[in-house]
C-alpha cells in the first residue's frame, strides 16, 4: 500500500507526500460527515485478483521454512479516521453514534471478505495495521472500545480462529490497558510493543503465556540515537523483561531509518543473549 508518492485508494483515501523519503499520509476524506453515509460505495473484497506473479510466488514458497501472511492496513479505527478525517471521526462518536456503527459495520465487512480471500489463499495467518494507541493512552476511551469496536473486530477474526491462523494485531501507542482485550478476542500476537509507550513489566504479567509479544527494542531513542553499546544493553533489558517462558519475537518496536551499525548490534545481542534455556541477559 505505502507508495513514496501522492496516490489515491480504492476508498477514495487521498494519500500526499507531506515529506521526502517518508509515506504519503492520508490528506484527502471522501467521507467529511456521517450524514453522507447512504451515498459513499464502499469498495468490493471480492473484486480484488492476484497478479500471475503472485500465484506463482505462493508456490514456490517453502512453507516448512516461511510463514505466509496476509496483510491489511488501515484496519477499522484507522480506515475510519482515514476516510473520514481525525477530527471527523472523533466528532462522530458524539453526534453520530448510530451511523458510527454502521459505517464500523461496513468496514468490517470489507476485512473479513479480505480474510476469506487470504483463506482461500491458504495462508498461515494475517497482520494488519489498527494504532489504537498514543504515546500516554488510548484514542478512544475503554467504553467506545467496548461498544464500538470490539463486537465488529470479533466478527472479522471468526473466520480466521476457526480455521485456527495467527492473528498478528499492530497496535502503536500505549495499549498496555487493554492487554486484557486482545486475549479475549483471540489474537495469537501483538506488535510492535511500543517501549517507551508502555510498562513493558505489565505487558509481560498480563500477556505470559496466552499473548506473544512482537518488538519491543527502543526504535525512538536508542536504535535512531544511540551507540551500538546502548543498542546492546537495550537487547539484554528487554530480553531480561519479555523473553523469560517464551512467546517473545525480538524487534525494533518502529520502522524508522536506523545507523547500519547499531541494527548489526541489535542482531548480534540477539543471538548471544536469546537463546534458550534463558541466561538471565541483565547479568551477562
Amino acid at each position: 500500500m505505502f507508495k513514496f508518492e501522492s496516490w489515491t485508494d480504492r476508498w477514495g483515501v487521498r494519500y500526499e507526500l507531506v515529506q521526502k523519503d517518508m509515506c504519503a499520509f492520508p490528506k484527502g476524506h471522501p467521507l467529511p460527515n456521517l450524514d453522507l453515509l447512504d451515498n459513499y460505495e464502499f469498495p468490493d473484497p471480492y473484486s480484488f485478483d492476484l497478479s500471475d506473479d503472485t500465484r506463482k510466488m505462493l508456490r514456490t514458497i517453502d512453507r516448512d521454512a516461511h510463514l505466509v501472511l496476509g496483510w491489511i492496513p488501515f484496519f477499522l479505527f484507522e480506515r475510519g479516521w482515514a476516510l473520514m478525517g481525525m477530527t471527523n471521526f472523533m466528532k462522530s462518536f458524539f453526534t453520530h453514534p448510530k451511523e458510527m456503527k454502521r459505517l464500523l459495520h461496513e468496514i468490517a465487512n470489507f476485512n473479513i471478505g479480505i480474510f476469506e480471500r487470504y483463506l482461500e489463499m491458504g495462508v498461515d495467518g494475517v497482520i494488519f495495521s489498527e494504532d489504537l494507541g498514543h504515546q500516554r493512552g488510548l484514542m478512544v476511551p475503554r467504553k467506545f472500545l467496548t461498544e464500538f469496536f470490539i463486537p465488529e473486530y470479533r466478527r472479522c477474526f471468526e473466520p480466521l480462529l476457526k480455521e485456527e491462523k495467527i492473528i498478528i494485531f499492530h497496535s502503536c501507542g500505549c495499549i498496555q490497558d487493554i492487554i486484557e482485550v486482545f486475549i479475549d478476542l483471540g489474537v495469537t500476537i501483538l506488535n510492535p510493543v511500543q517501549a517507551r509507550a508502555n510498562n513493558l513489566e505489565l505487558i509481560k504479567r498480563k500477556a505470559d503465556g496466552k499473548l506473544a509479544l512482537w518488538g519491543g527494542i527502543d526504535t525512538q531513542h536508542i536504535l535512531t540515537l544511540g551507540t551500538p553499546k546502548m543498542v546492546q544493553e537495550e537487547v539484554k533489558r528487554v530480553l531480561s523483561v519479555l523473553a523469560p517462558g517464551g512467546g517473545y519475537i525480538i524487534a525494533p518496536d518502529q520502522s524508522f531509518p536506523v545507523p547500519e551499525e547499531n541494527m548489526k548490534a541489535l542482531w548480534a545481542a540477539a543471538r548471544k543473549y536469546g537463546k534458550y534455556p534463558l541466561i538471565h541477559p541483565a547479568s551477562s
